[in-house]
């Protein structure tokens, strides 16, 4: 995690839920309520479950920026820190079945971020391969649900 202070170098994009900075390096930090990543599909895995469908963060630009690890933008799809801690509906915790995701659905998130040109079509192409209802068939399928 960086401190306040090398975030602030650049800032994007804010509103009272998100601030997207750019540091002298040129990465792109997001931060979301308590959350800090440079992953553009984590972002918006989060994002998703706590901003408004109509604010204009949906309209930032991501064309050219790849950084994606799979597996946290999975964990955010999933269910985030409200399943996994809790394993309301998981039969095994996060760390024990997050490479079946992976190997699942890890390629379909690398192009989604690839061939998107802003947050919302990141978020919509998330909302359409990604949803809750096919995430649980696929946990259900390999006995990841209880």
């Amino acid at each position: 995690m960086r401190r306040k202070s090398l975030l602030e170098e650049g800032i994007l994009f804010e509103n009272n839920l998100v601030r997207v900075s750019k540091e002298s390096n040129g990465d792109l930090f997001f931060e979301i309520g308590n959350e800090i990543t440079t992953d553009i599909s984590e972002a918006v895995a989060i994002l998703m479950q706590k901003d408004s469908h109509n604010s204009e963060i949906w309209n930032f630009n991501v064309q050219g920026l790849d950084s994606v690890d799979p597996e946290r933008s999975l964990y955010w799809l999933t269910g985030g820190h409200k399943e996994w801690r809790s394993l309301e509906n998981y039969s095994r915790p996060w760390s024990a079945c997050h490479l079946d995701f992976q190997e699942e659905f890890g390629i379909l998130i690398f192009n989604i971020v690839k061939r998107s040109k802003k947050l919302k079509d990141i978020k919509e192409e998330f909302n359409r391969y990604l949803n809750l209802p096919n995430l649980y068939e696929f946990a259900l399928s390999k006995k990841l649900i209880k």
